[in-house]
């Protein structure tokens, strides 16, 4: 069995602005980050068998063509830096994707998976984990410093396994478009 989960990540220089960010913070900054760099979870991780990849691609690339349709621009919005108990980073909303998810989550058939999918209610792309952490909000700060918030992004959707030595292939990925940038003004919660 293997780990496969769902993110939609920034490109471009948002993306390697929040990477070299956290290259430079690693120690304090993201170290138990479970997924891969600059991303944003949309389905948690689940365990399935290393093969089924292409089962879940083609039912990830059914529902994001069932819901162009109706795909707003942008599809995803940054609402800004902030600070929560277990995690801080930035805030980004996507209705769209949620119910992209949805689909996805309800149309996937797999005779292997052992659990449902479970669809993040709350979506943000991490820049410090750990409950109760003192420095969260230092994080943040230094982040926002750091990194132009505001640079236009395009974003994609990606499918990723998580192999033996801990890393993460993408196996597909699909273009969202241009993001709306973060006001950044009064962001830090």
């Amino acid at each position: 069995m293997t780990k496969f989960a769902i993110y939609v990540c920034p490109t471009g220089s948002l993306a390697e602005q929040i990477q070299r960010f956290l290259a430079e913070h690693r120690e304090t900054a993201a170290p138990l980050q479970q997924g891969p760099d600059a991303c944003c979870l949309l389905i948690e991780g689940f365990e399935e068998q290393s093969g089924a990849a292409p089962v879940y691609t083609r039912s990830l690339d059914r529902a994001y063509n069932r819901g162009l349709k109706s795909r707003p621009t942008p599809v995803v919005t940054l609402e800004g830096l902030v600070t929560k108990p277990d995690w801080s980073g930035l805030a980004i909303t996507s209705p769209w994707l949620k119910q992209v998810m949805v689909n996805f989550a309800c149309t996937v058939k797999s005779p292997t998976r052992k659990m449902p999918l479970r669809i993040q209610d709350e979506l943000g792309l991490p820049l410090a984990y750990g409950p109760n952490r003192k420095d969260n909000k230092a994080i943040v700060t230094q982040a926002k410093a750091a990194i132009d918030w505001k640079t236009p992004t395009l974003w994609e959707l990606r499918f990723y396994q998580q192999l033996t030595n801990q890393s993460w292939k993408c196996h597909s990925s699909w273009d969202l478009g241009e993001g709306q940038p973060a006001v950044m003004e009064a962001s830090v919660h």
